[in-house]
């Protein structure tokens, strides 16, 4: 997510959930709280992928692993509850499989409540109580100020999902750009499709014309241009304006950098109007079940995560079978198969990725932030089943706004509508080369090639000294 971006923070996340939460604690062998009262739905099958050690319930006479989680549970503006949801299952489900080294995780959460202040207060409850990781943070209203507590405090933020100011933090371990990444994918999402008119209907935020203005190297590259740039004003129930706003200034294809709710809205306009735009979106606002709800219609939509969908090919990500099985075990609606979106699905992926980097490069018995820390600097290459390239913690871009950034690559879906199902488009973007103009560029594993502009790498992030980048601060 982005925070000095606000609007973009809604551009990856659900802000229709229907679960709230306050800080709670999940851990040891037991149960972890779910903060939700959802309605409990048919238990997901026994099916199993076969890649997951199991070596039985993790050792409470062990110390824990004190783990965390900030963000905003539920808000007006934005809610996120079910990636907590999420880690508290997760945080079970390793539990039950030994946990980190036969240590139990223990989970603590704090809901930012969208308040800048107690977003603050949330950095100092993880710091002062002993966290030694948080897994997933969303802390998108005030991260300049959190930023620097964590690195004084040396706390790893594993799989966060950044903003701006997290892009370049020295303790951010995250596997994509936030919702700055999802938006700058987005583009592409029309360009690769043969669109060339995009709108953007956008919410309506003072720093938009920043992140338009960073998108010029990627839209020169494809040929391609912004007709029409219409934000959504809040207090909006109109919304077969914007689609005839795009319409009229000749788009084919818009951009929706927006919360679940009004995205939802503009797709049930543009419906309604028997539109013929295209769309690219966010995995992280969409899951299956959303895009079957418009039939044939959703076929106009593309979008894009830095996972693939749970709902793809087990032939080729056979861990989303374990996936749903931990997840859909919550009972949480939001959780189940057809539901998940892919910001729920980073919160497993980021317990999976601290217990294996501590076990596999660091020292499972010595509990503190430096261990797993250098543990992280020391990993190399960690698998993470396909789901995105054997990851490098430490091989960060050479780009200073995006000092963090190990792992830019993006997946773009198309639902099809005969198959009721996502297709997953078979090149992956790196959205750091995207963003500076460098359209053309190896997938990850294959040999690296110069590219028009400056020089691509596999599987990392583009090293010519752009400063395009410089968009979102």
């Amino acid at each position: 997510m982005v925070c000095a971006l606000g609007f973009v923070a809604a551009a990856c996340g659900d802000d229709s959930g229907d679960n709230s939460s306050s800080a709670t604690t999940a851990g040891g062998g037991g149960s972890a709280t779910s903060g939700g009262g959802s309605a409990a739905t048919t238990a997901a099958p026994a099916k199993t992928s076969g890649l997951l050690t199991d070596n039985g319930p993790c050792k409470t006479d062990l110390p824990p692993y004190p783990v965390g989680i900030i963000t905003v549970f539920e808000s007006a503006v934005l809610t996120l509850i079910d990636q907590v949801t999420a880690l508290e299952q997760s945080v079970k489900s390793f539990n039950a499989r030994g946990g980190i080294g036969g240590h139990c995780m223990k989970l603590t959460t704090c809901d930012d409540k969208a308040d800048v202040n107690k977003e603050v207060d949330c950095a100092r409850q993880m710091i002062n109580g002993g966290i030694v990781a948080t897994l997933n943070d969303t802390t998108s209203f005030n991260p300049d100020a959190i930023v620097p507590l964590f690195e004084a405090a040396g706390l790893p933020r594993v799989d966060i999902s950044p903003g701006v100011p997290e892009l370049k933090s020295k303790v951010s371990y995250p596997i994509g750009l936030g919702g700055t990444g999802t938006t700058f994918a987005m583009v592409p999402g029309c360009t690769r499709a043969g669109f060339k008119k995009i709108a953007a209907i956008h919410v309506d935020a003072p720093t938009i014309p920043a992140l338009f203005n960073a998108l010029g190297g990627m839209l020169k590259a494809y040929g391609a241009e912004f007709v029409a740039k219409i934000p959504v004003t809040a207090g909006t129930t109109d919304y077969q304006q914007f689609i005839l706003k795009a319409q009229q200034a000749g788009a084919d294809c818009v951009i929706i950098p927006l919360g679940n709710n009004e995205a939802v809205q503009v797709l049930n306009a543009a419906k309604d109007l028997n539109s013929k735009l295209t769309f690219s979106g966010s995995l992280g606002t969409f899951g299956l079940a959303d895009l079957q709800k418009f039939g044939k219609f959703g076929e106009q939509i593309y979008l894009n995560a830095e996972l693939p969908p749970v709902t793809g090919d087990l032939a080729k990500w056979p861990i989303n079978a374990d996936i749903v099985k931990d997840l859909s075990a919550s009972g949480d609606k939001a959780l189940q198969r057809d539901t998940l979106k892919s910001s729920p699905v980073r919160s497993w992926v980021a317990v999976y990725h601290l217990k294996e980097i501590v076990e596999k490069f660091g020292t499972p018995d010595v509990i503190t932030r430096e261990a797993i820390t250098a543990a992280f600097q020391k990993a190399k290459d960690v698998n993470t089943f396909n789901l995105i390239p054997p990851w490098t913690p430490s091989d960060t871009s050479k780009i200073p706004n995006f000092a963090a950034v190990s792992q830019p690559w993006y997946y773009q879906v198309h639902y099809d509508d005969s198959a009721k199902n996502f297709a997953v488009q078979p090149n992956q973007l790196q959205v750091v080369n995207e963003l500076i103009g460098q359209i053309n560029y190896p997938q990850p594993g294959a040999a690296a090639t110069p590219t028009t502009g400056g020089t691509a790498t596999s599987g990392g992030t583009a090293t010519t000294a752009a400063t395009a980048t410089t968009a979102a601060k």
